[in-house]
């Protein structure tokens, strides 16, 4: 686990593994905190204990804090859990069921369901592609939000109640062996946050994996602990498409205008609506995200 400012949803996360979501399998949970203001640390030292806990004096990055609880790790599995993804009773024992009755998934996910009960859909996702990032920049994968064909990444009304595989898994829940994710050389650091997932399951594909829902793997997820600001979320959101696009999309050059041109679109429609400045701060904001995370100077970290 990663934990960056979100030390109530930690201390819940951590108590559920200490008690019903415990999986049956002997297990660790080790911590690396990304240099959080809120005591997050603490809390998982207190419950945890300091052995299993490495604090970070900034925020390296989702990918890099994981990559780093990994080299530490002594298990055969690797869960990644989100401080705000609560396992329901039984959920890791059913991933790792799935991932162990089929192997060549590679990774395996589960159904994520809103503090209410409802799904949530974004435990996985469909690959970004030439046409997905037409349909967003023309806004038709929002007039038709959850159409199969045109918003191809939501994979349609599919509910996550049946097996089957996906293009991408979130990190917020992602099982995976040690043996495949030393295969994989673990994430891609060159991600900060958001994307990496997508690449690291991408990649995972290209070698023949075909990573997986396991719908009995039924986590709760309260959203944005981490982000909670709308604009900064969605730049870093963007930053990571646009890395994504550049690593995993064959029309390189025409999926960047198309994500740039959404943005654009966006920003027009809210000053002839008269609405809130949102995508307007976003465009404004477009040397952040439009080349990537390659092109941003945070993007290099060291421990």
């Amino acid at each position: 686990m990663v934990s960056y400012n979100a030390a109530d949803h930690l201390e819940a996360t951590l108590r559920s593994l200490q008690g019903s979501a415990a999986p049956s399998d002997p297990f660790e949970v080790l911590v690396t905190d990304n240099g959080s203001a809120d005591g997050a640390a603490e809390v998982a030292e207190r419950l945890l204990g300091t052995g299993a806990v490495e604090r970070m004096n900034r925020n390296t990055g989702f990918g890099f804090a994981v990559n780093r609880t990994a080299k530490r790790a002594r298990g055969d599995y690797f869960l990644l859990l989100n401080p705000d993804a609560h396992p329901r009773p039984g959920a890791i024992d059913a991933a790792l069921a799935v991932l162990r009755a089929r192997p060549r998934t590679g990774i395996v996910g589960g159904r994520c369901v809103t503090p209410d009960g409802e799904l949530d859909p974004r435990s996985c996702f469909g690959r970004i592609t030439a046409w997905s990032l037409t349909s967003s920049m023309l806004g038709l994968s929002s007039v038709f939000r959850g159409s199969a064909f045109f918003d191809p990444e939501s994979l349609g009304g599919w509910q996550r109640d049946d097996q089957r595989p996906v293009d991408v898994i979130s990190g917020g829940f992602l099982l995976i062996s040690r043996e495949t994710w030393e295969r994989l050389g673990g994430f891609d650091e060159t991600y900060l946050i958001y994307g990496e997932d997508q690449d690291l399951c991408l990649r995972a594909a290209a070698l023949g994996f075909s990573p997986c829902i396991a719908p009995a793997a039924e986590f709760e997820h309260a959203v944005g602990a981490s982000s909670t600001h709308r604009v900064n979320r969605d730049v870093l959101v963007l930053t990571g498409r646009a890395t994504v696009v550049q690593g995993h999309v064959k029309q390189r050059r025409y999926g960047l205008f198309a994500l740039r041109a959404g943005v654009a679109l966006r920003a027009l429609a809210e000053r002839l609506l008269r609405k809130g400045p949102r995508w307007s701060e976003v465009w404004r904001r477009r040397a952040e995200w439009a080349g990537g995370w390659g092109a941003r100077p945070d993007a290099m970290r060291s421990a």
